[in-house]
């Protein structure tokens, strides 16, 4: 085939499909929605505030109120009564001294101010019990409130 022919019919297909795709786009269909009908937006503020309150409180004793101050419109309500406050347990007075082993059971020495005691397991200090005493720490409970503390060592 001569390459002179072969040029001339690419650039008719080229030209052929260009007019395609233009006539194409012209013949998509139209299509007519129906007209909505119209809704009236505005704001009937004439049914929903007393009018009369609005002319009353503007022309009361307070008619220099600052329009742009906070209110609540909502319904007031009486505050919630509290119950009795929750009373806590005193922080733990005890300061770890040293330890020892006493027949064969093992003794803390602890200080609260100026008094030093020496405890064993389950003995009570003061309103204190000691629970538990291992290589790490000391678990009492204070009784008064049954309030567990720990004493690291």
């Amino acid at each position: 085939m001569n390459p002179s022919i072969v040029k001339k019919v690419l650039a008719g297909i080229t030209v052929v499909s260009a007019l395609a795709s233009v006539v194409a786009g012209h013949e998509a269909p139209t299509v007519i929605e129906p007209a909505k009908p119209k809704v009236d937006t505005r704001l009937q503020v004439k049914d929903m505030l007393d009018l009369d309150k609005l002319e009353a409180a503007r022309t009361g004793d307070d008619s220099k109120v600052d329009p742009f101050a906070p209110r609540s419109f909502g319904s007031v309500t009486a505050p919630l009564p509290k119950g009795p406050a929750r009373a806590e347990a005193p922080a733990m007075p005890f300061r770890y001294i040293g330890k020892m082993i006493d027949n064969g059971q093992l003794a803390v020495f602890l200080q609260k101010g100026d008094e030093s005691y020496t405890a064993m397991e389950g003995e009570r200090v003061g309103d204190y019990r000691i629970d538990k005493i291992t290589e790490n720490e000391i678990r009492f409970t204070y009784l008064p409130m049954k309030t567990k503390f720990t004493l690291p060592l």
